[in-house]
């Protein structure tokens, strides 16, 4: 494309709004800005893939170039003054429907119709599923791809069939995330693909730089060179967009429409977003998050409020850290309004009229030998990792080990020797290749034949086992005593965090005759405390009330999304893991459409020792920041003491949110 000279608009230092002139050259691949102004500085650094040329060893330029791609041209269109946002921007177009849709899956519904690139940002149990449903079955599309985690895809089989989709107009296929990125691997310019894809739990590709990620941006954009605005559709669908921090949304925007937010990369909407300070190493220096940009009241400079930071020459300040209170912008909060058009956010509270749910926890004090042990293990950790790591198993009543199971072949050599390289300069210093280094180093070096530095000669290692070491722990009395307040329902829910807690709980559920349906590593299966076999399906089987007392018992990342256990009045947690979305996502498998509105919705958790409640802890700052991100702020949870429990070990604490 030959070099073209255009007008791009921006704002100055104060904000006024300015056209500016500059010469573009699109060229291999890249967007080169031959002439801009410096007030588009910034505008070319959100872009993707920019580059300053004014460094490089070859023809060194002052120029800035980015990539060439779909989401720099969007942006491009949008500073040269073209109404790029116009198709988001178009008023919602109202469909009829026969089947018994609330009014919140209706506005799903036509949200996805109307804009067809789309984001279901509703909340878990809100019925996204039966509008995505109507989305396939209104849509002139006869292909579509449904994208999903494994456990959740048995379900929404189920669902489907509820709601009578006609399979024989539609052909729709189910994948996990592994496997559509198989499918992308494999497919060949020129062989047929879909034009429709639902990508349920988007917040999966929250990570750009992932593997699913990116298999999903690749067929996203290619449904939309294709078939363009009209007949593509790309709807994502998720209850925690962003569970881990607010930057999570970018990569699922991008699958949606890529360039719809003006940052080119996860970091830069990152630096946007978020107080960074520059860190010095001995490596370099790199840019270091200290805080979220959510509070009016913080410092746009160093992101304390106007009283805990530097901002007053008081004699207590140091002089060289003071500088004038600037309240900084709330881009947490700020980021719901730039997501509309593509997202359509939607609260449980304000769609369903549902109870509340209720929190209890119950305090397990831990024994003399417990802390014992907790204070050898915090003593005796390498690092505060594996110090909170173990501390963690030992709060669920186990500890992992690694035994010997045997022996395994050697995989570091084939005889019992392998061939080493060492510098004749500095005998101590050996290499085991050298593929990585420099010509100057290769060529001074001497190969040499070595025994094996891993099995010895032996051509053989110990094959080693994780087996879990259980111990005494007040959770098994808690438990206990859930499941006789809930053996009326017959139904109880129970989260644990680590394998090994999986296993306790199953087997403490079989001994109190409870039948058990058991999700861990992605798989199901039904285990009965009489030993019988089982020919129904274990989510049929769990919701099929003529069998008694079932506990469902699953690891939250495993069992905690896409299913629905509404047979359940109360979810207890015996342990939680550091990833809030499936802690948050986990919550409303018994609260949701379908739940006995009378019984109500509890939610459990088993405090022991104090890295549950930290967990906890972290679970409800993060979840407070999506919430932001949604419209809407999370006031935390006031806990009450309201009385004890089982011989003076066992405190029950409760609330309501």
């Amino acid at each position: 494309m030959p070099v073209v000279q255009t007008q791009l608009r921006t704002t100055t230092s104060s904000g006024t709004p300015i056209l500016v002139t500059a010469t573009l050259e699109y060229k291999d691949g890249r967007i080169f800005f031959i002439k801009s102004p410096y007030s588009l500085k910034d505008e070319i650094k959100a872009m993707r893939g920019s580059r300053w040329h004014g460094y490089d060893e070859q023809d060194p330029r002052k120029i800035w170039s980015v990539e060439d791609c779909p989401r720099n041209r969007f942006q491009l269109s949008f500073l040269v003054g073209e109404d790029a946002y116009a198709w988001f921007d178009r008023p919602l177009v109202r469909h009829e429907y026969t089947r018994p849709l609330k009014d919140h899956q209706k506005d799903l519904t036509d949200n996805g119709l109307t804009y067809h690139y789309h984001i279901f940002a509703a909340e878990m149990g809100t019925g996204k599923t039966l509008s995505a449903q109507e989305v396939i079955e209104r849509s002139s599309i006869d292909w579509w791809f449904w994208v999903g985690p494994k456990t959740s895809l048995p379900n929404i089989k189920r669902e489907f069939r509820k709601w009578n989709f006609p399979f024989d107009r539609f052909n729709v296929e189910f994948f996990t995330y592994e496997g559509l990125k198989l499918w992308v691997d494999e497919w060949k310019p020129g062989q047929p693909f879909p034009a429709g894809m639902i990508c349920d739990e988007s917040s999966r590709c929250k990570n750009s730089g992932s593997q699913r990620s990116q298999a999903c941006q690749r067929l996203a954009d290619m449904i939309r060179e294709k078939y363009g605005l009209e007949h593509g559709f790309v709807i994502e669908m998720s209850g925690t967009p962003s569970p881990k921090s607010p930057v999570d949304w970018w990569s699922q925007c991008e699958i949606a429409w890529p360039g719809f937010l003006r940052e080119g990369s996860q970091k830069a909407m990152e630096e946007r977003m978020a107080f960074m300070v520059l860190q010095q190493f001995d490596e370099g220096a790199f840019k270091k998050r200290i805080g979220w940009k959510d509070d009016e009241k913080k410092c746009e400079k160093c992101g304390e409020t106007r009283e805990a930071g530097p901002h007053e020459l008081d004699g207590l300040t140091e002089p060289d850290a003071y500088h004038p209170f600037q309240a900084s912008t709330n881009e947490v909060a700020y980021l719901h309004e730039r997501l509309k058009g593509l997202v359509t956010i939607k609260h449980k509270k304000d769609c369903l009229d549902l109870p509340d749910k209720r929190y209890r926890k119950i305090i397990c004090k831990p024994s003399a030998s417990i802390v014992r042990v907790a204070e050898a293990v915090v003593s005796s950790a390498p690092n505060a990792i594996t110090g909170m790591t173990l501390l963690r198993e030992l709060s669920d009543g186990f500890q992992y080990r690694e035994e010997q199971d045997g022996t395994k072949p050697c995989t570091h050599c084939s005889d019992g020797t392998v061939t080493q390289y060492v510098d004749p300069q500095n005998p101590e210093q050996s290499y085991p290749g050298i593929g990585l280094l420099p010509p100057d180093v290769v060529a001074r070096l001497i190969e040499q034949t070595v025994t094996c530095p891993v099995c010895g000669g032996a051509r053989e290692v110990p094959r080693m086992i994780r087996t879990s070491h259980e111990v005494p722990c007040p959770k098994d009395a808690a438990l206990k005593m859930l499941l006789d307040e809930n053996e009326e329902t017959g139904r109880l829910v129970i989260f644990a965090g680590f394998t090994g807690s999986v296993d306790r709980v199953a087997r403490l559920c079989l001994k109190e005759k409870w039948t058990v349906v058991r999700c861990d590593q992605g798989t199901f299966q039904v285990l009965t405390h009489d030993g019988e076999p089982v020919s129904e399906e274990p989510l049929d089987y769990w919701a099929n009330m003529n069998h008694p007392r079932v506990a469902f018992v699953a690891n939250p990342e495993s069992g905690g999304m896409s299913l629905t256990l509404v047979e359940a009045r109360t979810a207890v947690y015996w342990s939680n893991s550091w990833k809030p979305e499936y802690r948050i996502q986990s919550e409303d498998r018994i609260h949701r459409i379908g739940m006995d509105l009378n019984l109500g919705c509890l939610i459990v958790d088993l405090i022991h020792l104090p890295t549950d409640e930290r967990v906890l802890d972290v679970i409800r700052e993060n979840r407070k920041l999506e919430l932001m991100t949604m419209g809407e702020l999370m006031a935390g949870v006031q806990w009450d003491t309201s009385s004890d429990g089982v011989d003076g070990t066992l405190q029950i604490v409760e609330a309501v949110l």
